[in-house]
């Protein structure tokens, strides 16, 4: 039994986020999208054009998702047209939620649309997230009309420890009408990250008891009992060996994220300002892009993390670059000059700021406890207006007042230790824009780390450390403020 391949002819894929708006609303929609009609969330056409253009050139496959491509009929059938003079029909996937299958005349409707278009795939979202806001109805709606038009319907579907009452009625279906599926575990960014991550459990064993439950249900519709029958690859599972994890996503204002995720740390540039290739030279240069688009996965990030953080999409997200990218996953950066007026920060960002990862930027004369008591404040107000935050850097001991657990401890958690710059390390600002080795030469972090205290050894500690008692009895290092 062979599993079908994805028929489209590009080497890579990359996702067109037509919208970030979506009337569904997912409890794990790893772009946290909300239901919307703002014009402002969706791409506007010379981006369209750009998307198209530049993913083409570089023979890079394209999704059309969101949010909810359909959300907005006429703009999607609009962005197909641009797409289409540099694509092939069955070049080109579309990704949704299935809003649309409420009734078979609407179904029909929407279908049709890109039907008259070429496009011959659909793929739908199906899961127990999902379906709590959509029916079965909806998904048995979109099959019929699809095939019946011509549109291959595929299944992705999303499964852990909580989805075998799903995946029992999804069985019927999919064997039923011989659908195609893709079989994927969740990923715990965007929205998901506040969800209870236990159902994830032994994805393996969800996926054996989803895959027996096809082959005990075939023998009931005289349907092929082999469970490899069904799978399918609407994305291309040649990716990783073409450039690792390297899989380019942009979002509806033109902004270019290196991989799926669309972590901060993987921000390449605006497509609207510059080409592919070029963005992709410069990102190469950078901690992410350097294991992304190397021969080796972007897995070996994790031996370039502090030991708090084990996961490189932890680290991604919250790699400190002066963006904007609010629509993206992962934290703001906030850089904080304690002579700015606190105040006013948190005034301008109690409202809409999601998470933050905030730098405080410590002198000499910083070194005390009334300064120690504006900062502590100002986190105070962050946590009581629930706005969740990350110290990228370590605050001393002297400031008058403990970190809390989730903060760096010391230098070598800190997340602005290093930067990458032309493929060899540079460390932090108090460093004194001291470089180290190639990024190729070193085995991981603790090395990095290594090289950093034998130089901060041959400098001097500011005089107002040198009576400190916390660095005295060990408790400071004082390696963040040597001059």
């Amino acid at each position: 039994m062979v599993i079908k391949l994805d028929h489209r002819h590009k080497k890579l894929d990359g996702d067109l986020l037509l919208t970030t708006t979506c009337p569904v609303e997912c409890d794990f929609c790893v772009y946290s999208c909300k239901a919307s009609k703002d014009a402002k969330k969706w791409m506007g056409e010379k981006t369209i054009k750009r998307v198209a253009e530049e993913y083409s050139k570089n023979d890079i496959g394209v999704r059309i998702g969101g949010g909810e491509p359909f959300y907005d009929l006429k703009k999607l059938e609009r962005c197909l047209k641009i797409v289409l003079v540099y694509y092939k029909p069955n070049e080109i996937l579309i990704i949704t939620s299935g809003f649309f299958g409420d009734s078979k005349k609407n179904t029909k409707k929407h279908l049709e649309v890109i039907k008259k278009l070429g496009i011959d795939t659909i793929v739908i979202s199906t899961d127990r997230f999902h379906l709590k806001r959509i029916p079965l109805k909806n998904i048995r709606n979109i099959i019929e009309i699809s095939q019946k038009i011509g549109i291959e319907p595929v299944l992705r579907i999303s499964i852990d420890s909580e989805s075998y009452e799903l995946i029992d009625e999804l069985v019927e279906i999919i064997v039923k009408n011989r659908v195609p599926i893709e079989v994927h575990d969740w990923g715990v960014f965007g929205r998901a990250e506040s969800l209870d991550k236990s159902p994830l459990g032994n994805f393996n064993k969800d996926q054996q008891y989803f895959f027996s439950k096809i082959s005990e249900v075939a023998k009931k519709f005289n349907a092929p009992p082999d469970w490899r029958y069904y799978l399918t690859h609407s994305a291309k599972r040649s990716q990783r060996r073409y450039a690792s994890d390297f899989f380019p996503t942009t979002f509806p204002n033109g902004n270019v994220y290196g991989c799926s995720m669309t972590m901060k740390g993987s921000y390449l540039g605006n497509i609207n300002d510059e080409d592919l290739v070029d963005m992709l030279v410069k990102w190469k240069t950078s901690l992410p892009g350097h294991f992304c688009l190397s021969e080796t996965s972007c897995q070996q990030v994790s031996k370039f993390l502090p030991d708090k953080y084990n996961h490189r999409c932890e680290y991604c997200k919250s790699y400190p670059l002066k963006i904007d990218g609010k629509e993206a996953l992962g934290q703001k950066f906030l850089k904080i000059d304690t002579s700015m007026n606190l105040d006013k920060i948190f005034e301008k960002i109690k409202d809409g700021s999601r998470e933050l990862l905030i730098s405080f930027r410590l002198t000499e004369k910083d070194l005390n406890r009334e300064t120690g008591s504006k900062i502590k404040e100002f986190l105070d107000k962050l946590e009581e207006g629930k706005i969740r935050y990350v110290l990228s850097r370590p605050l001393p001991r002297c400031l008058g007042f403990a970190t809390r657990a989730k903060d760096p401890k010391n230098c070598s958690e800190c997340r602005e230790l290093f930067t990458i710059e032309d493929e060899r390390v540079k460390y932090c600002e108090p460093s004194g824009g001291l470089a180290g080795w190639s990024l190729d030469s070193l085995k991981d972090r603790s090395q990095i780390h290594e090289y950093f205290e034998i130089e901060h050894r041959k400098k001097n500690y500011p005089k107002i450390c040198e009576k400190c008692f916390f660095r005295n009895r060990g408790q400071c290092d004082g390696l963040c403020f040597k001059k």
